[in-house]
């Protein structure tokens, strides 16, 4: 019951190394979902941890953009990491490469920007 709870209400995501995956939580997932428009992913690095931002507007660069997918089979939203892999975020926290890990969110908020960091276990 109280897991259930958690995962209502926490900002999480799902990071498996095996196939270099990013899963939302369903709250996670909400919030993105209502400011969501072209379904794109950037993923950086700042302060030596990971975050990503949603629909950047990156005109005029070139970047690596993951776009966010259903997975029908188990019924979960995410995207692909390609650059910077999950492997080397999971090298970078210390967490070992054979399973997937639930790792914290938090969420920032700038004038008109909206981006998230993956925390530490």
């Amino acid at each position: 019951m109280f897991r259930r709870l958690k995962n209502i209400f926490c900002r999480f995501v799902i990071a498996d190394p095996r196939d270099n995956s990013i899963t939302f939580s369903k709250r996670l997932w909400r919030e993105i979902e209502r400011n969501l428009g072209d379904a794109k992913v950037l993923v950086f690095r700042q302060d030596g941890l990971y975050g990503f931002h949603v629909n950047p507007d990156s005109h005029n660069r070139e970047t690596q953009l993951a776009d966010i997918q259903y997975n029908a089979k188990h019924r979960t939203i995410g995207f692909e990491s390609l650059v910077p892999t999950v492997n080397r975020i999971f090298y970078d926290y210390h967490l070992p490469h054979d399973k997937a890990f639930r790792l914290p969110v938090k969420k920032y908020t700038l004038p008109g920007i909206t981006y998230y960091l993956i925390q530490r276990i």
